[in-house]
């Protein structure tokens, strides 16, 4: 599961009118027929897609819509919106290449696809009992690597095709660093209230100091900003999830054998005032298995394992938080998200930001990591890594794993 990607190049190609076709297709259930095997092709290969085949299919729907009436006319007419939303983000994309428009653009440019795909597949759900397949939907976390940088250093970046974020709604808790211990009162027959202090079966891993580099070349940054150093994590050095490393900060349930909590600390928060966005990034092999999940290599976070489990924060310069929480669909080869992962994450914060946790209930993670991956979770054998990473528009990315990559 990872994140902050760049739309994938593709043609520049001048954009024209749309055209009516001089003749109407044959009938409604051709047209459908024509509209399915397109939605496969973009799925499969995008980029495949010829912009003028586009626009004439656009023209067709646009002029059969007007001569039908009921559901068929609606069918027609979310299906145009359909490709005319797919067709403007192709042409935004190709002109945020040339420095045309901003990343909030793209991303109304997507809900607005999003909203008429929903249409067309409420009709097909009506016509046919069979679920049809969800469009591709890339993580933020999928980032593919196109080399490795001799001596172990971070994979170079290459970009995804298209970009859909999903929208969850996990719970935050902002709570104190230190929660005071109230002093018992004395009484003319005083007694000792005694505290209870569970400690950690296992250590946390300490993450070496000033270990910074860049994300897309590995190399070490010698001035780094504030608030990207780790310094402790309960993911152990070889990459196994110390369940019983409790977090040096309040964290509701952490100590909780039905829930996993993942926790990072930081050697200080960041700025109250920013320009960078910062992101807390969080992979996991829930079965300890790297032939399993995400294939091990095909990003950034997990080149030595494989992966089920993303998820994560990004925290913007205004104070927004903004999580995600994907599950790796095996028999689709992609990230599942949105409503078909059931709202788990539960992200808390300390007051400064300077620590972060993910927690999940164990019973309902595993379900759905069953039902949607086919991988059964071992907690004792989970394994994964968190980072922070730093970015903005002109500032390339910056990160600190914890831990190191191999």
């Amino acid at each position: 599961m990872e994140s902050l990607e760049t739309p994938a190049e593709q043609s520049a190609a001048p954009e024209m009118p749309l055209e009516t076709p001089a003749q109407l297709p044959g009938d409604f259930e051709s047209l459908m027929q024509r509209h399915a095997q397109m939605e496969r092709q973009q799925r499969q290969n995008p980029e495949s897609l010829n912009t003028e085949t586009l626009r004439a299919f656009v023209a067709e729907l646009q002029a059969l819509s007007q001569s039908v009436t009921g559901e068929q006319r609606e069918t027609l007419e979310a299906a145009q919106r359909r490709w005319i939303a797919f067709l403007e983000l192709r042409k935004a994309m190709a002109s945020n290449r040339r420095g045309g428009i901003p990343v909030w653009a793209l991303m109304l440019i997507t809900v607005a696809g999003m909203l008429a795909i929903s249409l067309g597949i409420t009709w097909m759900l009506r016509r046919d009992a069979t679920p049809t397949v969800s469009p591709t939907q890339i993580s933020l976390a999928d980032l593919t690597p196109t080399g490795t940088l001799p001596g172990g250093g971070i994979t170079q970046l290459a970009t995804p095709t298209l970009e859909i974020l999903p929208t969850p709604t996990p719970v935050f808790q902002v709570l104190p660093t230190v929660t005071p211990i109230p002093t018992p009162e004395t009484t003319p027959e005083p007694t000792t209230e005694v505290t209870v202090t569970v400690a950690p079966t296992v250590a946390p891993y300490t993450d070496p100091s000033g270990d910074i580099a860049s994300l897309a070349g590995g190399q070490a940054v010698s001035d780094p900003p504030v608030g990207l150093d780790s310094i402790s994590c309960n993911v152990g050095g070889d990459t196994l999830v110390l369940r019983d490393a409790l977090p040096p900060f309040t964290v509701e349930g952490a100590g909780d054998a039905t829930r996993l909590t993942v926790w990072l600390k930081l050697a200080e928060p960041p700025p109250a005032q920013r320009a960078l966005t910062y992101h807390w990034i969080l992979a996991l092999d829930v079965d300890g298995n790297a032939g399993t999940g995400r294939p091990r290599g095909a990003g950034y976070i997990n080149p030595d394992l494989g992966t089920e489990v993303g998820a994560g924060v990004l925290f913007y310069p205004d104070g927004r938080a903004e999580p995600y929480f994907y599950i790796w669909d095996s028999a689709q080869g992609d990230w599942a998200s949105g409503t078909r992962v059931p709202d788990l994450l539960q992200v808390t914060f300390t007051e400064n930001r300077d620590a972060i946790a993910l927690s999940f209930p164990i019973a309902e993670l595993s379900a759905a990591i069953q039902d949607i991956s086919g991988v059964t979770l071992d907690a004792a054998q989970l394994r994964g890594r968190i980072g922070t990473i730093a970015s903005s528009d002109t500032v390339a990315s910056i990160v600190d794993f914890c831990p190191d990559l191999p």
